[in-house]
């Protein structure tokens, strides 16, 4: 394309048959612009939800998960696990447990719970549990006897806040615990856990100084993989959060190329429809063309006033789309728009707004249409100027 004189002749040109045609102009602006809010808006939630999982796996679940070495059923040396954990750089919080399977019996009611015992302040450390805790107190646990137990569990076992529940298993011995504490269970999290001290479930199961699991936060994610490579070579089975949760983030990947082809081809489908204006508006100023190559345009500029034109009209529409889909990304997030989770929680609908993405489409819609018009752009440059006066 010959840029030096864009700006003069192949401008009025385009402006002309723009103005001219306000009705194709507007359709063809009116389906880019269409496209590009769609996609745009589909992005920022797209983004929004991508952001509030990984805010999930940051903030509220281990980085890293450490189990017993093999033939083993319990982390025997934790103490000294944990110290050389806290060596390494960048560790947050190291927060042991020691699960064990009871059974729950309140009045009439029963139920069968997985039970963990944990450090309160370190277990909040790594999955932030306190903000979920309606009522009564997590640290709670730390004295005595005690329990913090999922709402939906409370609700089966027909507890409150204060009441007695006796846990029970075979090899097990039997122990009576007071509800201190009740919260509503995260998204994902089983139903029926409960918590007590590390003392108390290592009472419950009758095993010494011990823990079934290590759970480690870091301040840089993206080291958990080699944190977990160097526990790995110690013996221990460690997973860092990219193995703990590979479905959710596969889930992630495709959804995210899923959308991308779709919103990839809506823009194809809206620049095809500036190619079939193009197209027809070539048919129509073949005359007009062929004047204009009598006055001395030649091919090359011809071609440049329909790619021009092409061009414009995407531009157009990209920056109008890029407004409409910005004011409806702003809407949908000034609405807060409540969505029930999985887990039963209500959680505002996520939406992220990146410049980035509001240049990118644009460009992206001004591309296309130049794409859309190559084909009307070289069939108008190749018209025979005699022809072309006499059509």
């Amino acid at each position: 394309m010959s840029f030096g004189n864009i700006f003069t002749f192949e401008l009025f040109v385009v402006l002309r048959h723009i103005t001219y045609r306000k009705r194709g102009t507007f359709l063809s602006v009116a389906a880019i612009s269409l496209a590009v809010a769609i996609s745009l808006t589909s992005v920022s939630l797209q983004d929004g939800f991508q952001q509030m999982l990984f805010d999930i796996i940051v903030e509220d679940l281990p980085h890293v998960s450490v189990s017993p070495k093999e033939g083993d059923d319990y982390i025997y040396l934790y103490r000294n696990l944990i110290d050389k954990i806290r060596s390494f750089q960048g560790v947050v919080a190291v927060s042991p447990g020691l699960g064990a399977t009871a059974t729950f019996i309140h009045k009439d009611n029963l139920e069968n719970v997985e039970m963990s015992g944990v450090n309160p302040s370190d277990l909040d450390k790594i999955y932030n549990i306190g903000k979920y805790v309606a009522r009564g107190d997590l640290s709670s646990i730390q004295d005595g006897k005690k329990v913090v137990l999922g709402q939906k569990l409370a609700d089966r076992l027909k507890a409150k806040l204060g009441d007695t529940v006796e846990a029970s298993f075979p090899e097990a011995r039997d122990t009576s615990l007071m509800i201190s504490g009740i919260f509503n269970s995260p998204t994902g999290w089983p139903e029926n856990i409960a918590f007590v001290s590390l003392s108390t479930a290592r009472n419950f199961v009758n095993k010494g100084d011990v823990a079934s699991s290590v759970d480690i936060k870091l301040e840089d994610v993206y080291q958990a993989d080699a944190v977990a490579g160097v526990l790995s070579s110690l013996g221990y089975k460690a997973d860092s959060w990219q193995q703990l949760f590979p479905q959710i983030l596969k889930t992630l990947a495709i959804q995210r190329y899923r959308s991308s082809v779709i919103m990839l081809l809506i823009l194809i489908i809206a620049s095809f429809g500036i190619g079939s204006v193009m197209y027809m508006l070539v048919n129509e100023k073949t005359s007009e063309i062929g004047m204009l190559m009598a006055m001395g345009a030649n091919g090359s500029k011809i071609r440049d006033i329909f790619l021009l034109e092409s061009g414009m009209l995407g531009l157009l529409g990209g920056v109008v789309g890029s407004a409409l889909g910005l004011a409806l990304a702003l809407y949908l997030k000034g609405m807060e728009i409540k969505m029930q989770a999985p887990g039963g929680q209500q959680i505002t609908l996520p939406v992220v707004i990146n410049p980035w993405n509001f240049v990118a489409m644009a460009m992206l819609a001004v591309f296309l249409s130049l794409m859309a018009g190559f084909y009307p752009a070289w069939k108008a440059s190749k018209l025979d100027p005699v022809e072309a006066i006499n059509t």
